[in-house]
């Protein structure tokens, strides 16, 4: 295709980068503990895109950690667990573990994105 011609986005597409945006947006709003705000971006997102298992985790520990609404959350964990078996692994029905993140945890994760702390964090409950 030669580069003056652009290819039209499909519907989908368009949707998706929509969903995207909006996931982007709840995460910043989540970042400077606008939590509530937060929520109506990650349902705008789930509204266009309810099978993404991230969106419902997102969601899941913005109810959680933010507004401790953990019955709310626990819902959403579970609808992410369902639709990712990599979410169902890190995340099981036993508490984590008791002891709390050390100082070279939270050091470890100092430059990481959000989502990477993430990762990060369910991989140490896994072991």
């Amino acid at each position: 295709m030669p580069p003056t011609e652009r290819k039209e986005w499909s519907r989908r597409d368009q949707l998706l980068n929509k969903a995207d945006a909006l996931a982007l947006e709840a995460d910043l709003l989540a970042y400077n503990s606008k939590y509530e705000e937060a929520l109506k971006k990650y349902d705008e997102a789930l509204s266009i895109y309810p099978s993404n298992p991230d969106l419902w985790a997102f969601k899941a520990i913005t109810l959680q950690g933010g507004l401790k609404r953990d019955e709310e959350a626990l819902k959403c964990w579970e609808r992410a667990k369902k639709l990712d078996k990599v979410v169902a692994d890190a995340f099981t029905d036993k508490p984590l573990e008791d002891k709390p993140l050390t100082e070279a945890d939270l050091a470890g994760m100092a430059d990481d994105s959000c989502r990477e702390k993430i990762k990060k964090l369910m991989l140490k409950n896994r072991k």
